[in-house]
């Protein structure tokens, strides 16, 4: 057989699926997919967040990690006409979205009381902590998921003051607000 019909019948010959699969890094609370078309007759797959389907086209992989940063490896089981094939399969989570934050401004505040403060913080991962600062003064630092704290107005704020709270998920992303101007009396 000549180079070039060698060459031709090894472009026409289907390519078999690879012997790993790489999903990289994946956003928590998201997914990655991968699509191979080979015409497997039965699908399998071990390892935590990957899953597997055949498809008309052939088989679809996806790997949503459930962990910041761990290193997921798993194995996709491929019956093919030709036999079974095991392919490697890895991945790893990571967390680059910041936490939605929101912050109540209070009425007003009366020096020498208590004030509630409401705020709401959520993540794609999870919220480690929420800081709250008035006047550049930190007042609290809560483990998540708190959303409110009573808080002793002191005095020498000034007549007015503002709230900032900043939410710090597992992976140290932050967001911070700042509430609206509130009397101080």
């Amino acid at each position: 057989m000549s180079p070039a019909a060698l060459l031709a019948a090894a472009l026409l010959v289907p390519a078999g699926p690879p012997a790993s699969i790489d999903f990289g890094a994946v956003e928590l609370g998201g997914a990655a997919l991968h699509r191979l078309a080979v015409p497997a007759l039965g699908v399998s797959v071990s390892g935590a967040g990957f899953s597997a389907t055949r498809t008309a086209h052939g088989v679809l992989i996806v790997f949503e990690p459930y962990e910041l940063h761990e290193e997921v490896t798993g194995t996709l089981t491929l019956r093919l006409r030709s036999g079974v094939v095991r392919v490697a399969l890895h991945g790893h989570g990571v967390d680059t979205i910041a936490p939605t934050l929101s912050v109540e401004t209070p009425r007003a505040a009366r020096v020498g009381q208590a004030l509630t403060i409401r705020f709401e913080a959520s993540d794609n991962d999870l919220v480690r902590f929420c800081r709250l600062t008035v006047g550049g003064r930190v007042i609290a630092r809560l483990v998540w998921p708190a959303s409110t704290f009573r808080w002793h107005v002191p005095s020498g704020l000034g007549t007015r003051a503002r709230i900032t709270v900043t939410a710090i998920d597992r992976a140290g992303n932050h967001t911070s607000v700042t509430s609206r101007s509130f009397a101080v009396r």
